[in-house]
């Protein structure tokens, strides 16, 4: 057979290992090829599972920091309701203490108004002269219960010091009779004197009825009356050493 009627011509003088080579080099460059696929295919797996890794990874960040958040704003829920009802309590609190004291300042400006009456009926003597303002008996089985208040016009150059004397009208065994009451062994209540320029008033340790203070003083207790003795009137006397500076007489009613 000749080279025409093969199927493939080889030119003339190619030597029979040189045909062979070209074929090895052809598979070579297959095995390459398919081995570059082979890795890529590799790496492009091998990036889809890190990044569906860190996908998981950030999700559960997401999650923790949404919880975190959720929790933080319960919280501060909580905490803005309380204040909430704090404020409403304090408002509350502040209207009440609002209204007392409006109350108050009512009350503040009648007294006042009554004081103003009461010194244009009683108009006060000259700088540091004593006035009785008030004077109230009540009688209390065998005791006397009474109540007075004394009011300098202006304070002197000294606190006022005298005392009280306390003289009673009535009838025992259906004779007139005047005698002096003298304050209960064991009264029922203690004196209480105020001092507007010092405060309080102090009173004198020594007798109940003794008197000491400034601008005005209140003074209560019990005074001792005898057995089967009806009293029809009582005057109250400040003297100062003495000297007699004023008195008022308050007449009590029949039977008691």
């Amino acid at each position: 057979m000749n080279h025409a009627q093969s199927g493939q011509e080889t030119p003339p003088g190619t030597p029979p290992g040189r045909r062979h080579g070209g074929w090895i080099w052809f598979w070579l460059l297959l095995a390459a090829l398919a081995g570059a696929a082979a890795g890529y295919w590799a790496a492009s797996t091998a990036g889809e599972e890190t990044a569906a890794a860190r996908y998981r990874q950030l999700k559960s960040q997401f999650e923790l920091v949404t919880a975190q958040n959720h929790h933080d704003y319960q919280a501060l829920q909580g905490r803005l309701d309380t204040l909430q009802g704090q404020m409403l309590v304090e408002e509350s609190t502040r209207k009440s203490l609002e209204a007392a004291l409006q109350s108050t300042q009512a009350e503040l400006g009648r007294a006042r108004d009554q004081l103003a009456f009461f010194d244009r009926l009683l108009p006060p003597g000259p700088n540091g002269s004593v006035s009785i303002r008030a004077l109230d008996f009540e009688p209390r089985g065998p005791t006397l219960l009474y109540k007075v208040l004394l009011m300098r016009n202006a304070p002197g150059t000294e606190p006022f010091a005298g005392r009280m004397q306390f003289v009673a009208k009535g009838s025992m065994g259906g004779k007139a009779v005047t005698l002096t009451l003298e304050p209960a062994a064991a009264p029922a209540a203690e004196e209480a004197a105020t001092d507007v320029s010092d405060a309080e008033g102090a009173a004198s340790e020594q007798t109940p009825l003794a008197l000491q203070f400034e601008q005005f003083q209140r003074s209560e207790g019990m005074l001792d009356l005898p057995e089967g003795f009806e009293v029809a009137s009582v005057t109250l006397n400040v003297l100062e050493g003495k000297t007699l500076r004023v008195s008022r007489t308050v007449n009590l009613p029949a039977g008691e």
